[in-house]
């Protein structure tokens, strides 16, 4: 399941700014294929954060990952043809460092997303009471 879809996009922005951004061909129409690619890979880049402390992909998608793909997602798009910081292209700019900074508290358990973190994995656990390093257990090397 995508983390956002076109319609969370359209929420954001007028149909007409997406056609600006996706529509290479001259259509006037939204190109569903960059739309989804934009989607994609802003759920790769929320994953690789998110990893660290939850088990992704994401389902259901809480409600602040939504947001923050909406942004990272109009950010990929706004990224296509570059950026005017003059106009109102820097709030896509700011909207998206404050997606970037999020994460990375995120990943390092600063904030949460009110989803339960899963429990340690019992293969990483060690346990020290007994001897890892005996004759036995260095007979087969």
């Amino acid at each position: 399941m995508p983390y956002c879809s076109l319609e969370d996009l359209l929420a954001q922005v007028p149909e007409s700014v997406l056609v600006s951004l996706t529509d290479d061909e001259g259509t006037g129409q939204v190109n569903q294929g960059r739309i989804a690619q934009a989607i994609e890979d802003a759920q790769s880049e929320i994953d690789a954060y998110a990893q660290a402390r939850y088990q992704v992909p994401f389902s259901p998608v809480p409600g602040v990952i939504r947001k923050i793909a909406v942004d990272i997602t109009l950010y990929n798009l706004f990224s296509r043809r570059g950026f005017d910081e003059e106009s109102a292209d820097s709030v896509i700019v700011t909207r998206y460092k404050s997606a970037q900074k999020f994460l990375e508290n995120l990943s390092r358990g600063v904030v949460t997303i009110g989803v339960p973190e899963p429990p340690p994995d019992a293969e990483t656990r060690f346990d020290y009471s007994e001897r890892m390093f005996t004759r036995k257990r260095l007979e087969v090397f």
